[in-house]
């Protein structure tokens, strides 16, 4: 292979631009795609990889059987941190606490993600100082730690160096400046503050140990080379104990069944990324499924080479077309290296110039491909994932140009001078037939998913909660119920000419953020059942009746009333054949049921209703809001009021119905990601076509001059060229269909209520790829129709 092959290469792509532009776009798109879910799956498998000493850094976690959803999470009693270090020489620990508050920089208002830290946590994971001092910063009370990022963000400009910013009205001087942690970090932050006592970090009071063991921090330990992690967290599970567990009431035994009250365990900071027992928690969003990261790299490579599966096609097409071109360079004494050069010179300036659009397209898309993986993925593309894509693009040009080459190397010369060669074995016009049924099956299969997907979030979206939400906002109070900035504002709000009424719950209906859970005993047997506060106008707002008896009345029931209200379930749950047969009876010593009220949706159409029980109490942090009118103005007075009363809390007010929305945001995103992935194997499908189409004409051209000579209609012309993908698009919807109704099946059975869709969204997949199969094959079709004896037989 010499310079001369690459120019020769050149001046052929500049000649046929079709061909060109045809082949550059089709492995540009596979190359995108292959390097944004490569680069992802770097991103995965080197979280915290950048962090000093992670293979040694371990991080506790702890999971409380005693709560009504026991998970793991990324925290521990801070006392652990004492106990860690007493375990042996050559540890390390440090510990963080992490709140979202809002700060203030002049009149603008922010949420903050804040980490409350150990003096030594920035030495603990080596993190670099840009500006001042952030060791002395975090021995001050007073003093803030800022990412780069964030003083940009806040203040407009990266030297934010004595700058005061005020966190819930309390007023913090900027002291240090540090560089920002990267998007695949469990450390990462937007400020940090030294330890000290503040507002937003006490204990809870009814916890009965000592504040040490109260308090939860993340709890990272640096252990010594050849140390036992498994050692240490039984040594930590033994501490919490004899520390928390014997001190605590007999009733939390109970509600843990038998298990222990808190388990403790370790995992590697290396390792905390892909941990299962954090996966599977509600904060599982945040971490990572190693097969399905595995998956997606899987992907990357098959989209890759479905892609330069195409391009080789549509090479072999173009290499018989070069017929006579090759036999004289053949006839001239080159040999098969000689001819080898300079089909590897062509396919690697062909790979190369697509790698490098590939790499333009992927820069274009990176945005939307960190939201539709919803990770900050702002520096994919650095200059080691450019090399590697651009060293993967050369060898895909290295193999491209095989079977081209050697194609070309066993047409015969006599026959080729004469353009007379043309055959391909059997075997590979099989394989060719193969692929493209495989990328139809692919393409109909994910666009049947996809119709699903949106089809089913739609549904779940509008699925009626048991009340109206046109008119409600659900606003979440940034300071104690009881408190009188609280009670003061509430009742104001009550007085807006633009508001109809306010009521108060524990938590927004269709919001499961806080879940109370309350152990009651009825005829002799106990049992655990939700509890929602609510006040005496609740139902009344929302304008729900009771099913049975009646629901809470303003002035009637007060505050502090023994009157409860159960829905269908819980009235079963407590051993009554039929709901009515619970009102007016007393359950759990003195609370005397009123009424049976219609189930609301608490939960996603994922979740049967759980056993519930409504009791009155009005001091709630979430706040119902009906609208008198037009709800964008009720939502504008609304922000006017908390702006007087919450002046240093960012505004928290929401429509309910995106409440229930959020709901489904997940399936939403995972329509998007299937979304695209349809598009690209649609347009790889749609691409093979027409490539394979090409090729069709082209090897059969005398065959159909042979048939018009002898009188065939341009009709029958047509049969044949289409009879041949007729029969493929079939075979791919054979494959992909029934995929299709497989992937919808397994997705509709995570949900208790489902849309009722039957085949219909593989059937759309299936006209959307038969639409796109008939515009790739129409050219090649007219071409066939338009042929001339004059062309076919030029010799």
């Amino acid at each position: 292979m010499k310079v001369r092959d690459f120019r020769v290469g050149w001046r052929l792509l500049i000649n046929e631009p079709a061909y060109s532009g045809a082949a550059i776009a089709g492995l540009a798109i596979g190359f995108a795609v292959c390097i944004l879910l490569l680069g992802f799956v770097r991103y995965c498998f080197t979280y915290n990889a950048h962090l000093k000493d992670s293979e040694h850094v371990v991080v506790v976690k702890e999971r409380r059987n005693f709560l009504p959803r026991p998970e793991w999470r990324v925290r521990g009693p801070a006392a652990l941190k004492r106990v860690a270090l007493a375990s042996g020489p050559g540890v390390a620990a440090t510990r963080s606490q992490t709140v979202e508050v809002a700060a203030r920089y002049g009149g603008h208002v922010t949420q903050l993600e804040l980490r409350v830290v150990d003096a030594n946590y920035l030495a603990f994971f080596g993190k670099q100082t840009l500006a001042g001092d952030a060791g002395a910063a975090l021995t001050r009370p007073d003093a803030l730690v800022l990412s780069a990022a964030k003083a940009l963000q806040l203040f407009g400009r990266a030297d934010a160096l004595g700058l005061v910013l005020h966190i819930d009205g309390v007023p913090f001087e900027v002291t240090a400046i540090i560089e920002d942690e990267p998007g695949n970090s469990t450390v990462g932050f937007d400020a940090l503050l030294g330890p000290g006592k503040h507002s937003w970090d006490a204990p809870p009071q009814e916890n009965p140990v000592e504040p040490e063991w109260r308090e939860l921090h993340q709890l990272y330990i640096k252990l010594p080379t050849g140390a036992d992690p498994a050692a240490l967290a039984s040594l930590l599970q033994d501490a919490v104990a004899r520390q928390v567990d014997a001190r605590a009431p007999p009733a939390w035994r109970a509600r843990a069944g038998g298990k222990p009250l808190t388990d403790i365990a370790v995992t590697r900071l290396s390792d905390v990324y892909f941990d299962e027992g954090l996966l599977h928690s509600r904060a599982g969003g945040q971490y990572g499924n190693r097969p399905l990261v595995i998956a997606l790299g899987a992907l990357a490579i098959l989209i890759l080479l479905l892609a330069g599966t195409n391009y080789v096609n549509l090479a072999a097409v173009r290499t018989m077309s070069r017929q006579r071109e090759i036999g004289v360079r053949k006839a001239l004494g080159a040999g098969p290296g000689r001819l080898a050069g300079q089909f590897i010179a062509e396919s690697l300036l062909v790979c190369l110039l697509a790698t490098l659009a590939g790499l333009v397209l992927a820069w274009l898309a990176t945005p939307l491909f960190g939201e539709l993986v919803n990770r900050p993925m702002a520096g994919l593309l650095d200059a080691q994932l450019c090399a590697g894509a651009l060293a993967l693009g050369a060898l895909t040009g290295l193999l491209a140009a095989l079977y081209p080459a050697w194609f070309a190397w066993r047409m015969p010369v006599g026959e080729t001078l004469n353009e007379r060669s043309g055959a391909e074995s059997p075997g590979a016009l099989r394989l060719r037939r193969m692929v493209t049924v495989f990328q139809c099956g692919a393409a109909v299969c994910l666009i049947g998913l996809t119709v699903a997907v949106f089809w089913q979030a739609d549904y779940a979206s509008s699925a009626d909660p048991g009340f109206d939400p046109a008119q409600l906002i659900v606003v979440t109070l940034p300071a104690e119920p009881d408190s009188v900035t609280a009670q003061a504002f509430q009742t104001e709000l009550g007085r807006l000419p633009q508001v109809g009424g306010v009521a108060a719950i524990s938590e927004a209906v269709g919001r499961d953020d806080n879940t109370l859970v309350q152990s009651l005993t009825h005829n002799g047997a106990a049992l655990k059942m939700e509890i929602k506060p609510i006040s005496a106008n609740f139902f009344a707002l929302i304008g729900v009746h009771a099913e049975i008896g009646r629901v809470f009345k303003a002035g009637l029931d007060l505050a502090g009333s023994s009157n409860v209200i159960l829905n269908a379930a819980g009235a079963r749950a407590l051993g009554f054949a039929r709901p009515e047969q619970a009102v007016g009876r007393f359950i759990d010593g003195d609370k005397l049921v009123v009424g049976i009220a219609p189930d609301l949706r608490y939960r996603t159409l994922r979740e049967k209703p759980e056993p519930m029980m409504y009791v009155m109490n009005a001091a709630q942090p979430v706040l119902l809001v009906k609208a008198a009118g037009d709800r964008g103005a009720a939502m504008d007075a609304l922000a006017l009021l908390w702006q007087r009363h919450f002046p240093n809390a960012v505004f928290d007010a929401v429509t309910a119905d995106r409440v229930f929305a959020a709901n489904y945001s997940e399936d939403r995103r995972l329509g998007k990601i299937l979304t695209v992935a349809s598009v690209i194997a649609t347009v790889l499908a749609g691409f093979g076509i027409y490539v394979l189409s090409a090729y069709s004409v082209e090897r059969r051209a005398r065959e159909i001059v042979l048939r018009k000579i002898h009188g065939a209609p341009r009709a029958a012309i047509a049969r044949l060229v289409l009879r041949e993908f007729i029969v493929l698009l079939a075979l791919g919807a054979a494959i992909g269909m029934p995929l299709a109704l497989f992937a919808i099946e397994r997705y509709l059975s995570t949900f208790v209520e489902r849309a009722a869709m039957g085949a219909w969204p593989a059937l759309a997949a299936f006209c959307c790829v038969a639409a796109v199969a008939a515009a790739a094959i129409a050219r090649h079709t007219l071409r066939a129709v338009r042929l001339l004896p004059a062309i076919a037989f030029r010799h």
